[in-house]
């Protein structure tokens, strides 16, 4: 597999999970610009970035997914 960066990882994540092309999926991208983003799709959305990034997102954070600015952020906070 190649290396993504951390950004394109999520991208694609988001793309599969939410079923639109990578290419719709931006940095400034938020929950409103898809409307398969329901809450069953959130979960998915986390149980994805969780086995990908190897990591576990605080509950408290899961109600904080609401963009991929948001995503970044909080995987950045969760490997610091």
């Amino acid at each position: 597999m190649l290396f993504l960066n951390k950004f394109e990882l999520v991208q694609s994540i988001i793309s599969k999970i939410m079923k639109i092309p990578v290419e719709k999926v931006t940095l400034e991208s938020v929950k409103s610009d898809f409307e398969n983003w329901d809450s069953l799709n959130q979960l998915n959305l986390v149980m994805e970035l969780e086995a990908n990034f190897n990591v576990s997102i605080p509950i408290d954070e899961i109600a904080n997914i609401d963009s991929v600015q948001s995503i970044l952020h909080i995987l950045n906070n969760i490997h610091n």
